[in-house]
């Protein structure tokens, strides 16, 4: 009895011997983004720590300085990010212009600029806001979509509206940087951040960006529009995709609201993304633009979106 079972012990290793080395046991071979998306821990799927900033001086409640560098290897260790726009950290960023022509769908963009020279303008009492609540009545009033490209200053400057933008579930929250400074020479005259704290900088802005909603996308907006290929690979460790326009509504510093509404309906094709501000001294005639902007688009048969629907 002994011997029968000692053998056929023997017959179920070799058969178990014979299966491990089949092609059919072998398992299948991940691709090589699954994989390293799936490598991180569980426990490690937090941020090591948030990236603070160089000074801790506020003014009108904002933090004056720029974020606090961190190599862009340490940000490649963070949690994978998630939302629409995120990509696997060091990815070359993709950069976006427009969406599909394929449907007649609009998507009004508003940006919000915040400087360290912008605040201390306002903290000096010299400009009255750079936060347009009128425009975003407006949007809510019409029920219409649209996403917002907030500067991380912006956001600390203005927390209430930011709140509400985040809270309404027709609105999408998107990145502008943390500094608004220009990420190549020559942008609009804006100070040029170093290449070495680009990463940081647009990682500190997505960071104050998730105090506010759980529910940010991994959008991202170069200061001004102005970027090159320098500044796109110093990014790729944040994970997220480039977002520019197709549609200059020409709103910044713009005095004549019919102009600003031509102009927009003018260039508007579909899949068209079109960039507009909530900066009140920096583009003051925009909340009176919009109203005429939004029938006109809808009256030409434009469906009004957010970035994510445009881009789905």
């Amino acid at each position: 009895m002994r011997q029968r079972l000692a053998g056929a012990a023997a017959a179920l290793l070799v058969l178990a011997s014979v299966a491990a080395c089949s092609p059919a046991a072998k398992p299948a071979q991940r691709p090589a983004q699954e994989q390293r998306a799936q490598k991180q821990p569980a426990q490690q799927q937090k941020p090591e720590r948030a990236i603070g900033v160089v000074k801790t001086q506020r003014t009108a409640g904002a933090e004056i300085g720029e974020a606090e560098p961190v190599a862009g290897t340490t940000i490649l260790h963070f949690a994978e990010p998630g939302g629409p726009g995120a990509r696997l950290r060091g990815t070359h960023p993709v950069v976006i212009f427009h969406g599909p022509r394929t449907r007649k769908e609009v998507a009004l963009t508003f940006d919000s600029n915040m400087t360290d020279a912008m605040l201390r303008r306002l903290a000096d009492g010299k400009v009255k806001s750079y936060a347009n609540s009128a425009v975003v009545d407006e949007l809510q009033r019409s029920r219409t979509p649209a996403t917002f490209f907030l500067a991380g200053k912006w956001v600390q400057a203005y927390p209430q509206l930011t709140r509400r933008i985040a809270a309404d579930p027709e609105f999408q929250v998107a990145s502008h940087s943390w500094a608004h400074e220009g990420f190549r020479g020559g942008c609009y005259g804006l100070g040029t951040i170093k290449r070495a704290d680009m990463a940081a900088d647009v990682e500190r802005s997505f960071q104050v960006l998730g105090q506010y909603t759980g529910h940010a996308t991994r959008y991202f907006r170069f200061p001004g529009g102005c970027y090159d290929a320098a500044a796109l690979d110093a990014i790729a460790p944040v994970g997220c995709t480039v977002v520019e326009y197709d549609d200059v509504s020409g709103d910044a510093f713009g005095n004549n609201p019919a102009r600003i509404t031509a102009d927009t309906v003018k260039q508007a094709r579909p899949g068209s993304i079109v960039v507009l501000h909530i900066t009140e001294a920096n583009a003051p005639q925009t909340a009176i633009a919009l109203p005429a902007i939004i029938k006109r688009l809808r009256g030409e048969g434009y469906r009004l979106v957010t970035l994510g629907d445009l881009l789905a």
